[in-house]
């Protein structure tokens, strides 16, 4: 086991994993849960770390390490349907332009192909 200094508190503690102490993971697991039920209470209203600092009556850095250890999404759906709406226009324009070198290279395949040597040499002309 490892001597690591804590992210939050910046006490030195023992740890098999992970960056914080086991009192404030604790702490940090019972704000997640009054977070949790805050924003089931409260869906149609949009927060960000200081509002629900403020709401919750928290410290702003636990929220924020809550958000930043992953428990928080910041993202809304509105905004991931978008982002998949994108992703997925992205993903058509490579097929489009796979196509498009694909069908390139079958016309490129049709034509003869000639070597270097065959372009050097195959003149008549041209002999020494």
């Amino acid at each position: 086991m490892a001597l690591v200094t804590c992210k939050l508190c910046r006490k030195i503690f023992t740890a098999a994993g992970g960056r914080t102490c086991p009192a404030c993971k604790k702490r940090l697991d019972d704000l997640y849960m009054k977070v949790r039920d805050f924003l089931r209470d409260n869906p149609k209203m949009e927060f960000n770390v200081d509002t629900l600092s403020t709401s919750l009556d928290a410290d702003i850095r636990d929220v924020q390490a809550l958000v930043d250890m992953g428990y928080l999404d910041r993202e809304s759906t509105v905004n991931l349907s978008n982002e998949e709406s994108s992703r997925q226009k992205l993903a058509l324009e490579l097929e489009k332009s796979l196509n498009e070198m694909k069908a390139a290279a079958a016309s490129q395949a049709q034509k003869s192909t000639v070597s270097y040597g065959q372009q050097l040499y195959s003149d008549k002309s041209r002999r020494r």
